[in-house]
């Protein structure tokens, strides 16, 4: 299974969760548990940082806004969200 395969599949099973940093940063930008399910859900991997074992995912918000989710898997195996942000275009 490719790496967003395994990460999808974690989350359909309810094993992830957001750090409290995560949680904070969503808020800020109005989304919430269930846009980053969603993103993570309709996402791919953009960025890998093979040294931290972290992938930045990015999808669609339940609201078609662009989001962006930096995650890891942890040894327990469960995604551990750890930001999360409106995906504007850089320019």
């Amino acid at each position: 299974m490719s790496k967003i395969g395994g990460i999808k599949e974690l989350v359909r099973n309810g094993l992830y969760y957001l750090t409290e940093h995560a949680d904070d940063e969503a808020a800020t930008d109005d989304f919430d548990v269930y846009d980053v399910e969603h993103g993570i859900l309709s996402g791919r991997i953009r960025r890998t940082w093979h040294r931290d074992g972290k992938y930045e995912v990015v999808g669609a918000a339940l609201d078609g806004r662009p989001i962006g989710i930096v995650c890891r898997i942890t040894q327990t195996g469960k995604v551990r969200i750890i930001t999360v942000y409106e995906d504007k275009p850089r320019g």
